[in-house]
């Protein structure tokens, strides 16, 4: 229903725009014509930006597209996301907010967690993953940076874990 005045508007742009052309041209003979047209034109420009503005807002606020778009955010501050965040960042309210987040979290696509005083919501598969060394015989683990391909304590083969 949001979007019917939207689509009204666009539409009603088009006679405006025809009628406007109409006064040009008709100006051509009769200068005194050109305001008409100019001013057809412009009420014309003003109803198709304004509902063209306004379909493309209503797009970018769909729950599917939201959805995405809280996805790419999450990947932008390091796989997690709050609430203040998303609204933030696409204008919209706190309940628009905090229901396309629940929404993730009802697909699996996110997990809720409680820090101290705010909810944060983890995005899965956007965590920055650990590397280390591991000696599978005595369970030594060192940085993946060191130069070392044998465990120091037991001189087994390192492996590398991501966690």
């Amino acid at each position: 229903m949001k979007k019917l005045p939207a689509i009204l508007a666009v539409i009603a742009s088009i006679p405006f725009f025809t009628l406007g052309i109409l006064f040009l041209i008709a100006a051509m003979s009769q200068p005194s014509r050109f305001l008409v047209a100019a001013a057809m034109l412009a009420i014309g420009t003003v109803l198709l930006v304004a509902g063209l503005r306004r379909l493309r807002r209503l797009a970018d606020i769909s729950p599917d597209a939201l959805r995405t778009n809280a996805v790419d955010l999450a990947r932008r501050l390091g796989g997690e996301l709050t609430v203040a965040q998303l609204r933030a960042e696409y204008r919209i309210s706190n309940e628009l907010a905090s229901q396309t987040l629940e929404q993730m979290v009802a697909e699996g696509t996110a997990n809720r967690e409680q820090r101290e005083d705010r909810v944060v919501y983890v995005v899965s598969g956007l965590a920055p993953s650990l590397s280390e060394k591991v000696c599978p015989y005595c369970g030594t683990e060192l940085p993946v940076r060191t130069a070392l391909r044998k465990c120091p304590n037991c001189g087994g083969q390192l492996d590398i874990r991501k966690s």
